[in-house]
């Protein structure tokens, strides 16, 4: 579907991006997705597979809408992605230095349409289980995520939403989905600064981040009010203390679960749920499902979920088994517990780390944990803590540790480290 078509229809002079002090209209990001589209009609043949650098610049958001309208399939590419790891999955690829302003005097080709079995994109995975893969997403797939996440959320066309996630992650890249058919305008920053976004909060009504990003916003003094109605966190489980700090000041922080194999969201908490559902991930979007094996296993299906990979054989299986540990509750919520393939198995138990990152986040003075497992030669493997700390010390963690997880759980060895990276996948 072509959102962007219809908006500049409807709304010609309404703001599609609004980036800085520059503000782009649904006209102009239009015409200058034409002028683009009519450079790859003549540089890569019909059905190509066509790259295009996934910089947070309008030139890049023109590119996600040119490239079907020019029948090829879109590929974002990750600028720190190795030139031979592009060249193996792109015909053509489309540079970050394109001029905006230029596109729009690009004498216009007839639009070609979209491609044979309505594949539209090529997403690529972070690689949490080792390997990057390229998830084929239809315009159903889209469409469908479209529906369901604006009847969880309600989002409309006066409706602002600030986008500082890559647009090489899905999580990035559905918000310009998502707004386009609502008609309604993306806050582009085209980078996280935690201060320059704490201060934007008020302003929009939605944003996207991951717990790490939420964390160094309300360092940063951020508060809700305005037209805030809602920061979905995700990217991986968020600890409930860090959901509830944000409630607190005023922020209504809704989990959600997806992938790029779901086209972002699957469950989402509703804004008028944020108190009421705090620590779990909502229940199933609108056509879709979600169920646990008897493993732990979170599987899910439904219209947004992708028939496969680039170069595999379309997926059989109306379930998508995911490589996620859950748990439902009884009202139908779904709790993310963590990667089921970073369980740490030491002294023969399980471990799971995100559960023992969750506890260590409760610990005063801890800004933020990660746990990973070393070899042992007593152990198997043995827990390893890398902290951010403020105002404390690691015997103090560490004694309070004790209290809160099991024997095993307790990390063997404390690191103390700066900062820890963000997390997107």
């Amino acid at each position: 579907m072509d959102w962007l078509r219809i908006a500049a229809s409807a709304r010609p002079g309404a703001p599609a991006l609004i980036t800085g002090e520059r503000t782009i209209s649904y006209a102009a990001l239009d015409r200058a997705a034409d002028g683009l589209a009519a450079v790859v009609a003549s540089a890569a043949p019909l059905h190509s597979v066509v790259g295009f650098v996934a910089v947070s610049t309008p030139e890049a958001v023109a590119a996600v809408w040119a490239i079907p309208r020019a029948g090829a399939l879109a590929v974002p590419i990750d600028p720190h992605l190795p030139a031979d790891q592009v060249a193996a999955v792109a015909q053509v690829v489309l540079p970050a230095d394109s001029e905006f302003d230029a596109m729009l005097e690009v004498p216009l080709h007839p639009v070609r349409g979209g491609m044979p079995g309505d594949a539209g994109f090529v997403v690529f995975t972070s690689g949490s289980e080792g390997t990057r893969k390229g998830v084929v997403l239809t315009g159903a797939n889209v469409a469908a995520s479209v529906t369901a996440s604006a009847e969880r959320l309600g989002n409309g066309v006066n409706d602002p939403w600030l986008a500082v996630l890559p647009l090489f992650h899905i999580g990035g890249l559905s918000i310009l989905w998502r707004q386009a058919a609502a008609g309604a305008p993306v806050v582009l920053e085209p980078s996280f600064d935690p201060v320059r976004c704490a201060a934007l909060l008020p302003e929009v009504a939605f944003a996207s981040v991951v717990p790490t990003m939420l964390l160094r916003m309300l360092d940063a003094g951020a508060r809700g009010g305005g037209r805030l109605r809602g920061v979905l966190v995700g990217g991986g489980p968020a600890d409930p203390a860090l959901l509830r700090r944000a409630i607190d000041a005023g922020i209504p922080a809704l989990q959600t679960y997806g992938m790029t194999e779901t086209c972002s969201q699957v469950c989402t908490v509703a804004p008028e749920d944020a108190e009421r559902d705090l620590g779990t991930a909502g229940r199933p979007l609108a056509g879709a499902a979600v169920a646990v094996d008897d493993d732990g296993r979170v599987r899910v299906r439904g219209p947004m979920v992708s028939a496969g990979y680039l170069g595999e054989e379309p997926r059989s299986d109306e379930w998508f088994v995911t490589g996620d540990l859950g748990s439902i509750d009884p009202e139908g919520r779904l709790t993310v517990l963590g990667r089921a393939d970073a369980v740490i198995v030491t002294g023969g138990e399980n471990v799971h780390p995100a559960l023992v990152e969750r506890a260590l986040r409760t610990v005063a003075g801890v800004v933020d944990a990660r746990v990973s497992g070393e070899p042992d030669a007593e152990w198997g493997s043995a827990l390893v803590a890398e902290l951010v700390l403020d105002a404390t010390t690691v015997a103090a963690v560490a004694a309070e540790a004790r209290g809160l997880l099991r024997r095993a759980e307790v990390p063997r060895r404390w690191i103390v480290v700066d900062s820890l990276p963000v997390k997107l996948s």
